[in-house]
């Protein structure tokens, strides 16, 4: 007997430390839901500039994943005949960049009409 009521109070325990995770859980979603309505509501009452504040708050964490493989580089060689095309060869790279970034994280850096704006004036 004294087994049975040892293994319901056990029992007991779990389920209560349980519920009291759910309800941690439950309560950080919530709040984390609230915090990204009001943000979007904050972005939409301020129009453009909140969109630009937007993806400059995202544009580190993309350069963090961009950046990843990196890491484990030790040197970058950029080989030319002429020295002179180097910035040629580095402008070059750094237009396919966003190419790089879509395929590796699925943003597409082309879609951001701020970004738009700064690679093609005439947008």
């Amino acid at each position: 007997m004294k087994k049975v009521l040892t293994a319901q109070a056990e029992a007991e325990k779990i389920r209560r430390i349980g519920e009291a995770e759910a309800g941690s859980i439950e309560a950080i979603g919530k709040a984390e839901a609230e915090k990204m309505r009001l943000k979007a509501e904050a972005y939409q009452h301020y129009g453009e500039a909140a969109k630009t504040a937007l993806v400059l708050e995202a544009l580190p964490k993309i350069a963090g994943k961009v950046a990843a493989p990196l890491a484990q580089t030790n040197e970058i060689v950029i080989l030319s005949g002429d020295g002179s095309r180097v910035t040629g060869e580095v402008n070059r790279l750094l237009a396919e960049l966003p190419v790089s970034v879509n395929a590796l994280t699925g943003v597409d850096l082309m879609k951001i009409p701020f970004l738009q704006k700064m690679t093609n004036p005439q947008a």
